[in-house]
């Protein structure tokens, strides 16, 4: 009897020991587990500013290697005179640097009113065209062509090394390709590679899409007036597909 008391009274011993020794350890893990700090976040990366003018120069550099493409323009709004009493409304082809391009013109003669076709070929220094009054090829010498593509790139890279105060607009998608779109400003004059019969002293907004991981131009939106002929609303719209692929130019048939 005497030893089963001893035995209740340690067990009560060692349970008040137990119980203030476990409340202890919870106030200790409380304390260690509040100053702690919280795990910090880590913060989401800021993407650089794309600089409009270092989209431009990479243009530039990739439209001075460009070694071939085909073309597409296109007026939107109005028309140009490309020969006396011949207005164009599409010009399109391809052409292989140095000296080479085939460009077929849809254009109107405007007495008698009718449309028409005109197609040119350059290949190094021979050059042919068609007859705008029967449509059959002929021999010229390459400075009469009205349209010279002789080194397309090289035009092309003229114009928009001039591009004044560029501003990058909105990221845009072009045949399901990212691109920056940059607007900015030339002179009417800037534009005389690529638009016969441009004007001097007219200034023209233009518009361009290129490729962000390429550098390649693909589209260009050229609105105002660059001949002297244009209402102020001319827009024309410049595409270019087949950069640098494996493109032919030949004589036309009989040639």
């Amino acid at each position: 009897m005497l030893g089963n008391r001893a035995s209740g009274v340690r067990r009560l011993a060692l349970r008040r020991l137990f119980l203030p020794a476990a409340a202890l350890a919870l106030l200790l893990f409380a304390a260690l587990a509040c100053s702690e700090d919280p795990p910090t976040a880590m913060p989401t990366p800021t993407p650089e500013p794309v600089d409009p003018r270092e989209v431009l120069e990479r243009t530039v550099e990739q439209l001075l290697a460009m070694e071939s493409a085909s073309f597409d323009l296109q007026h939107i709004v109005g028309s140009s005179n490309i020969l006396p009493g011949v207005i164009m409304h599409r010009a399109f082809g391809k052409a292989v640097v140095p000296a080479q391009f085939d460009v077929t013109v849809e254009a109107e003669l405007l007495f008698p009113r009718s449309y028409l076709e005109i197609g040119m070929i350059s290949i190094d220094e021979d050059a042919w065209m068609t007859n705008v009054l029967n449509g059959e090829w002929g021999e010229v010498t390459p400075s009469s062509l009205p349209i010279n593509l002789a080194d397309f790139g090289t035009t092309l890279a003229e114009i928009v090394e001039k591009v004044q105060s560029p501003e990058l607009l909105d990221d845009d998608s072009f045949d399901g390709t990212a691109v920056y779109r940059v607007s900015g400003g030339v002179l009417s004059e800037d534009l005389a590679g690529l638009v016969p019969s441009a004007g001097t002293g007219f200034p023209v907004a233009l518009e361009i899409w290129v490729e962000q991981e390429t550098s390649v131009l693909r589209q260009a939106l050229i609105t105002g007036q660059v001949v002297a002929t244009d209402v102020l609303e001319t827009q024309r719209k410049l595409t270019i597909d087949e950069v640098n692929e494996q493109l032919t130019i030949k004589p036309p048939p009989g040639f």
